[in-house]
């Protein structure tokens, strides 16, 4: 099923894209929970994105991507022993997103602002293994989010450089137990490279 998604995103947006765009990324990241906060101390997680921008206008544009995200959190407890009392997890995620983007044009370059939706869909098997949560919490295989993007772009003749950052709301729970409900929001931040498709 991630694979029909992948494809049918990937074929959609291939048919209108005017730049294609390789987006390393990066995010200070913790789990925070409904009742009890889980992994409640920041990580620096690790994303890369593969998108298409599309179609292009003066005042708009829409972007889509497809990539490798990463969640999780650190937790420091003195009162356990062993390796209980330092936890950190990354959990890793395939990502499909998309945005609509408002143009602030200036010469040669522009800012823009974006709103959309994104869908993780989580590749770690045992996301809660060597942990005292292991018993106690799932992580959901799917989860749904949307993501507020502030953004800078400049133009090099064919190619384009951008300087991005995004809020990332979940709109569903990332995990949960029989108590507790557990969420993953937080702030990214990435750069991208771009190259007009026209010209391939």
């Amino acid at each position: 099923m991630k694979l029909l998604y992948s494809f049918i995103f990937l074929y959609s947006i291939s048919i209108y894209g005017q730049y294609i765009r390789i987006s390393p990324e990066f995010s200070s990241n913790s789990i925070k929970g409904k009742n009890v906060d889980v992994l409640e101390t920041n990580l620096q997680a690790y994303n890369v994105k593969l998108g298409i921008d599309y179609p292009e206008h003066e005042k708009y544009f829409v972007s889509s991507n497809i990539g490798y995200k990463q969640r999780g959190g650190r937790e420091t407890n003195p009162l356990l022993m062993g390796d209980w009392n330092k936890i950190t997890k990354r959990w890793d995620y395939i990502l499909l997103d998309s945005y609509i983007n408002y143009k602030f044009n200036i010469p040669d370059a522009y800012f823009y602002l974006g709103i959309g939706p994104e869908i993780n869909f989580l590749l770690s098997k045992k996301p809660f293994e060597n942990t005292p949560y292991e018993n106690d919490y799932d992580l959901k295989k799917t989860l749904f989010s949307a993501n507020l993007q502030l953004g800078f772009t400049r133009t090099f003749g064919d190619f384009r450089f951008s300087a991005y950052s995004y809020y990332n709301q979940n709109l569903s729970k990332v995990g949960k137990s029989d108590f507790n409900n557990l969420t993953n929001n937080g702030f990214n931040f990435g750069v991208s490279f771009a190259y007009n498709l026209d010209k391939l």
